[in-house]
C-alpha cells in the first residue's frame, strides 16, 4: 500500500485516496500554472523532470501522468508530488524504473539515496554530504525533494547547501585540486605555487577546465603544516608540492581517470605508480616477482643468508597516516612488501601512524632482536638499496638509518602522555591498543561514580586544548549537576586554524584513545549519546574514525552495557562541510543539529543548553584523550607535570619555516626558545629565525626576544599572546 503525506494534516492518505490526489495536482497545475509560477519562480523544476510513470506501485495507476505545463510548481503541489515518490520508492524497493530525466543520472537514484535517511534533524548534513558525492551536486530537483523528506521549507534548506562551500548547485570537475594558502603554507611557497596553478590549468579558484576535468579551488588548511605546501587532489593530500610536482601530478591526472599516485620521485625519475596495492599472503604466493636491478650475485647472497635463519615473519611498521602518505608512504609499503618476494624472508607489513617527526616521513621501522630499528625519509625508489644494504636485520649501513625511534633526541627529550601510542601500535587494532594501556582508565571509570570521576579530572586540573583553557572538570560539573533525562558528549575535531594537525595525527593513529575519552565522559555526567565532528577537509580522519567506531562497537566499548557494565552509550560521527567557524562550539552545535553553523549568544552555554537543547560536554580531541591518562594513572601523576595553573602536557605543533616540523608533546612550562630552536632545530631556509606566530591565527608573533617564554596560560595572556591552537 502506498501512502502519501497531506501537509494540511500531517497524516498519511492510503492507496485509495492516491488516484483522487493525482487528480487534484493535474487539474489544479493545468489551470493555474501561470499564477503558480509568479509565485513560486525560486522553484524552477521544468516539465520533463514531472513526467513519470510509477509502474508496479500498488494503488497508482499507471497511466497516470501528472505535469506541470509551465514549468514551475507550488511549493504545495511540488510537496504533494514529492511525498508520493519518496513515500512510494521506500515501500517498492526504490522501484522507479519509468521516471524519466534528461541529466545524466536518474531521479529514482536520487530518491533512493534520500530515503535512507531518517527524518531527523541531525541527519541533514551527512544527507547533503551524501546527495554531493553521488551526484556531484545539490541542485533544484535535489532541494525539493530533499527539503520534502526532512519537512523543511526549501528555503530553510537553501540556506543550509548555501552556507557550506563544499556544498556545489551545478557539478564540478571530475577531479577536484585545492591549493592551500594558510600561513604555514604560505611561508613555504604556498603563494608562487598557486599562482603557478593558475597559470598552468588557465583557471581562476573556483573555475573547471573546459574539458571538464579539473575544477581548481583554494582551501585553508589541510592539516598537513609541517609538509608545506600542501595541494589535495579530490581526498588525497601530497605534501611538499612545488611547480614542477604539480604539474607532475595534473599530468597524471589527463592520462588516467583514477587520481595519481604520490610522485615524490618522479621529477627526478620519471617513476609512475598505478593504486597502492597491500598485498595479502594469499596474493603474494599467486603474484610474480618484479624485475629489479638487484645483481645475482648480491641476490644470491641474501638469499642464502635468510634461508639459513627460518625465522618468523619479520615486522616492518611503515606510516598510513596523511602527512606520510603525502609524501610517498603508500608506494614505499607496496614496493617493501613486493621486494620482500625476491628473498626467501617472510615480511609482516604493519600499517601504523606517524611518529611526529615529519621532516623523516616517509619512516620506515624494522623489528629486531634489539629492538624496532627506524630509517627515513625512504622514498620508493630507496627501498631496492635498503634491502640489498640488510634493512631486515637492522643494518646500520644504510645512509637513511636513524637508529632506535624512542632514542631520537627529538623524541627522546618528550613527555608523551596522549600521543603515547601514536606512531607505536596499528590504529585500528583493538590488541594492540589494550596492549599499550588502552582502555584501563574505562575500566577504572566503569567501577567509579559520576561525581568521582568528576572530581578526579576536576582535581587534575586539566583544561580545554581547544584554545579557550576552560577547566575541563568544571565544564563536567556544571553538565552532571543539569536536571535532565538526556544529555550529551560532542567532540570538536573541527581542527581548522593554520599550523594545527595534533586532533588529525591523533584521530588517524590512536582513535580508539578519543573514543575510551568520549565513553568515560559520558559515564560520568550521565550521558548516552556522542558525537564526533570532524572537518570535512580530514577525510582520511573521518575514514579511520568509522572504522574505530564499528570496531569499538563489535569489542564493546560502545553500545549497550559497556564491557559487562550497566552502562551504555552510543557514539556517531559527524562531517563538516566546509565552514570554518563551525570551529566555534555553537556553531558545531548548529551544524551536527542541520542548520547554517552560525554562532549562537551566550547564555547560556552548551553546559546548560547545547545540543538539541540539552546540557553537552562540548570538548576538543585533545583533553578527550588525555582524560583515559589521568583515570588510569590519578590526578596527582597529572598534575606533577606542567606548571600550578598549567599543569599536565601540551602536544605543541611545529610548522612552517622550521627544519624539524612535527609534534612536541611536552609538559607546560617549556620555554618558546626550547620549542624552536631545540626541537625543530631553528628554520629550514637556514636563516635566522626573526619571529614566531603561536596560538594560530588567533594568536600573535613573538620575537626571539621573547623566547625566553613560558609556554603556559597565563604566561602568554601576559605577553600580548592569544591561546589559540597550539
Amino acid at each position: 500500500m502506498v501512502r502519501i503525506a497531506d501537509p494540511r494534516r500531517g497524516n498519511g492518505l492510503d492507496g485509495d485516496s492516491v488516484d483522487r490526489s493525482y487528480r487534484v495536482f493535474q487539474v489544479a497545475a493545468n489551470e493555474f500554472g501561470d499564477i503558480y509560477a509568479l509565485i513560486s519562480k525560486q522553484i524552477r523544476i521544468s516539465r520533463d523532470l514531472f513526467e513519470f510513470e510509477f509502474g508496479s506501485a500498488e494503488g497508482i495507476p499507471k497511466t497516470t501522468r501528472p505535469y506541470v505545463n509551465h514549468g514551475y510548481c507550488s511549493s504545495w503541489f511540488y510537496w504533494v508530488f514529492s511525498n508520493i515518490v519518496i513515500e512510494s520508492t521506500a515501500r517498492e524497493g526504490g522501484a522507479l524504473e519509468q521516471w524519466k530525466d534528461p541529466r545524466s543520472y536518474s531521479n529514482h537514484q536520487l530518491v533512493e539515496v534520500i530515503v535512507k535517511y531518517p527524518r531527523q534533524e541531525s541527519q541533514l548534513l551527512p544527507l547533503l554530504r551524501d546527495v554531493q558525492r553521488r551526484f556531484g551536486c545539490i541542485d533544484d530537483l535535489a532541494i525539493g525533494l530533499i527539503s520534502s523528506h526532512m519537512n523543511i521549507t526549501q528555503a530553510e534548506l537553501f540556506g543550509v547547501v548555501s552556507f557550506y562551500k563544499d556544498f556545489r548547485k551545478e557539478p564540478g570537475g571530475t577531479h577536484l585540486v585545492r591549493v592551500c594558502r594558510a600561513e604555514a603554507c604560505q611561508s613555504m611557497g604556498a603563494e608562487a605555487l598557486a599562482a603557478h596553478a593558475r597559470a598552468s590549468l588557465g583557471l581562476e579558484f573556483g573555475e573547471t577546465t573546459l574539458d571538464g576535468l579539473i575544477s581548481l579551488e583554494q582551501v585553508f588548511c589541510l592539516g598537513n603544516c609541517a609538509l608545506s605546501p600542501t595541494v589535495m587532489v579530490n581526498e588525497q593530500v601530497f605534501g611538499k608540492v612545488d611547480p614542477e610536482r604539480f604539474d607532475l601530478l595534473i599530468a597524471q591526472l589527463s592520462r588516467s581517470p583514477e587520481a595519481p599516485e604520490n610522485p615524490v620521485d618522479g621529477a627526478k625519475n620519471g617513476i609512475e605508480r598505478s593504486s597502492s596495492r597491500f598485498l595479502s599472503k594469499t596474493d603474494m604466493s599467486k603474484t610474480e616477482a618484479p624485475q629489479t636491478e638487484m645483481s645475482v650475485d648480491a641476490s644470491s647472497m641474501l638469499t642464502a643468508k635468510v634461508r639459513s635463519e627460518q625465522a618468523k615473519p619479520i615486522k616492518v611498521f611503515v606510516p598510513a597516516d596523511s602527512a606520510a602518505c603525502s609524501m610517498g608512504a603508500d608506494a614505499v609499503a607496496s614496493t617493501i612488501e613486493e621486494l620482500a618476494l625476491t628473498t626467501d624472508r617472510s615480511v609482516e607489513l604493519v600499517r601504523t601512524g606517524s611518529r611526529g617527526m615529519l621532516w623523516l616521513e616517509p619512516l620506515v621501522e624494522v623489528m629486531t632482536e634489539a629492538g624496532r630499528i627506524a630509517y627515513g625519509p625512504v622514498t620508493e625508489s630507496d627501498v631496492l638499496d635498503l634491502m640489498n644494504s640488510g634493512f631486515l636485520e637492522g643494518s646500520p649501513s644504510h645512509q637513511l638509518f636513524v637508529g632506535a625511534p624512542d632514542q631520537i633526541p627529538f623524541l627522546a627529550k618528550q613527555t608523551r602522555l596522549s600521543f603515547g601510542r601514536v606512531g607505536v601500535i596499528d590504529p585500528l587494532s583493538m590488541e594492540e591498543f589494550t596492549a599499550n594501556g588502552g582502555l584501563k582508565g574505562l575500566l577504572s571509570a566503569l567501577e567509579m561514580s559520576c561525581e568521582d570521576i568528576v572530581n578526579e579530572i576536576t582535581k587534575s586540573g586539566l583544561r580545554g586544548r581547544g584554545g579557550a583553557g576552560f577547566p575541563t572538570g568544571v565544564k563536567w560539573k556544571t553538565v552532571l549537576d543539569a536536571s535532565s533525562e538526556v544529555k550529551y558528549v560532542c567532540c570538536n575535531a573541527d581542527e581548522g586554524d593554520s599550523g594545527t594537525y595534533a586532533d588529525r595525527m591523533l584521530m588517524e593513529e590512536d582513535p580508539f584513545s578519543l573514543i575510551e575519552g568520549m565513553v568515560i565522559a559520558g559515564k560520568a555526567v550521565g550521558a548516552r549519546q556522542g558525537f564526533v565532528y570532524i572537518r570535512s577537509e580530514y577525510p582520511r580522519a573521518v575514514s579511520m574514525m568509522e572504522a574505530a567506531v564499528q570496531k569499538a562497537y563489535e569489542s564493546g566499548v560502545l553500545g549497550a552495557s559497556i564491557l559487562g557494565s550497566s552502562f551504555s552509550f552510543d557514539l556517531q560521527i559527524r562531517v563538516g562541510a566546509g565552514s570554518y567557524i563551525c570551529g566555534e562550539e555553537t556553531a558545531m552545535l548548529e551544524s551536527i543539529e542541520g542548520r547554517r553553523g552560525v554562532v549562537r549568544a551566550k547564555p547560556p552555554v552548551p553546559a546548560v543548553q547545547g545540543l538539541f537543547g540539552s546540557p553537552t560536554i562540548v570538548n576538543n580531541v585533545l583533553s578527550l584523550a588525555t582524560v583515559p591518562w589521568i583515570i588510569a594513572n590519578g590526578s596527582d601523576a597529572y598534575r606533577d607535570l606542567g606548571t600550578e595553573r598549567s599543569a599536565g602536557t601540551q602536544v605543541f605543533q611545529l610548522s612552517g619555516n622550521v627544519q624539524h616540523g612535527g609534534v612536541v608533546e611536552a609538559a607546560f612550562g617549556i620555554t618558546l626558545g626550547e620549542l624552536v630552536e631545540g626541537y625543530g632545530n631553528g628554520s629550514a631556509s637556514g636563516r635566522p629565525v626573526h619571529a614566531v606566530q603561536v596560538g594560530g591565527p588567533l594568536g600573535a608573533y613573538f620575537p626571539v626576544s621573547k623566547f625566553n617564554l613560558s609556554m603556559e596560560y597565563e604566561s602568554l595572556v601576559a605577553a600580548g599572546g592569544m591561546l589559540g591552537h597550539w
